[in-house]
């Protein structure tokens, strides 16, 4: 399996418009910075494009049949900022504690438009040709192949740099809100998927 990673723009301009225009003189209270975060929802920090080529093969008497496709799978992970809590945010004069929701796939596509036959590998059909690799089993090996990636995502390092790139975000948000000492933690460590 071929992985392409793409870290994605961050996506929640509105958040860092609004927890900025917040900034005076003083630190946002806690109220204000809950109310932020949840008001900015889910926030995509990682995209993957996951690349799987799937294969088959038929053994006959005279002639052997392939299929070759290349498929691909888009998986953006982050975290949904509507599940913090209010216990979830410590203040402490120009000192903030967060502790954020764990990190999940937000969106996972295997869209039919990215599966590409390998023409060159993949056996053709004659119109006589009645042992070649059913559109039924085409089928069946797609749905194989979501189901390998999806039961890969654990091993993609993708909730790594999920963390990574959200703790980044928002150690800039909150220094430029005003915070001199940022405390950035996740809930649990493990990935879900939706």
């Amino acid at each position: 399996m071929y992985n392409k990673i793409k870290i994605i723009a961050f996506t929640s301009v509105l958040f860092v418009i609004t927890i900025s225009s917040c900034k005076e003189k003083t630190t946002p209270q806690k109220a204000e910075v809950i109310s932020k975060l949840q008001a900015s929802s889910k926030l995509s920090t990682v995209e993957y494009v996951v690349t799987k080529v799937i294969s088959a093969e038929k053994k006959r008497l005279l002639s052997d049949k392939y299929f070759f496709a290349e498929t691909k799978a888009f998986i953006k992970a982050g975290i949904d900022l509507s599940k913090i809590n209010e216990e979830d945010v410590v203040i402490q004069g120009d000192k903030v504690s967060i502790t954020l929701p764990a990190v999940e796939i937000l969106e996972f596509s295997y869209p039919p438009t990215a599966f590409n036959i390998v023409e060159e590998y993949t056996s053709s059909n004659g119109p006589l040709d009645f042992n070649t690799i059913s559109l039924a089993e085409r089928d069946a090996l797609y749905r194989a192949g979501e189901v390998d990636i999806r039961n890969s995502i654990k091993n993609l390092g993708i909730t790594e740099n999920a963390e990574k790139n959200t703790r980044f975000f928002f150690t800039n948000i909150l220094k430029s809100s005003g915070f001199n000492e940022i405390y950035i933690k996740f809930k649990n460590q493990t990935i879900k998927e939706k």
